[in-house]
């Protein structure tokens, strides 16, 4: 059982790196090709400017969800380097704990917005629903959450470079 959820964590790691490429290649290509048709055309694509903002927005999320799987936020921890080494592993559990409260509230308030651009029902770009588009704020704050919470309860930092 434990060897089918490893895998399975794998490829969850692996569909996320990859979808965090495939979104920035995709910018890159559309923003090109929007400055070339708008200098050499004289016109664009329609929607290539939401689109732009809206992976932009998703970039930054699945880029926090990767930074933490390796505990690669900017943290003030300032006073936990400081701690002798009983205290630090105490230290980081606690502050590992008090991200995983935060990003959870992150989560709740982000789900809220998604339900309110539900119910308002605007679209983003080519009959897009706006909270399609802005799913990954909540969804992202919850892996970061359970990412964190995790850290917090194990017994040892997750990360062994600290």
């Amino acid at each position: 059982m434990m060897s089918v959820l490893a895998k399975l964590h794998q490829l969850l790691l692996k569909a996320e790196t990859l979808l965090l490429v495939m979104i920035l290649i995709s910018l890159i290509l559309i923003a090109v090709a929007q400055i070339l048709m708008r200098n050499f055309l004289g016109g664009g694509l329609l929607w290539a400017d939401a689109y732009t903002r809206i992976s932009v927005l998703w970039i930054a999320m699945i880029g926090a969800m990767i930074a933490s799987r390796q505990h690669g936020h900017i943290a003030i921890d300032i006073l936990i380097q400081r701690l002798p080494g009983r205290w630090k592993t105490l230290g980081q559990r606690i502050s590992d704990g008090l991200t995983a409260l935060i990003c959870f509230a992150g989560a709740w308030f982000g789900g809220d917005f998604v339900m309110r651009e539900y119910a308002y029902g605007d679209k983003a770009f080519a009959e897009i629903p706006n909270w399609w588009c802005e799913a990954i704020i909540p969804f992202a704050f919850v892996v970061i959450a359970l990412r964190y919470g995790a850290a917090a309860l194990m017994a040892e930092p997750s990360n062994p470079n600290r």
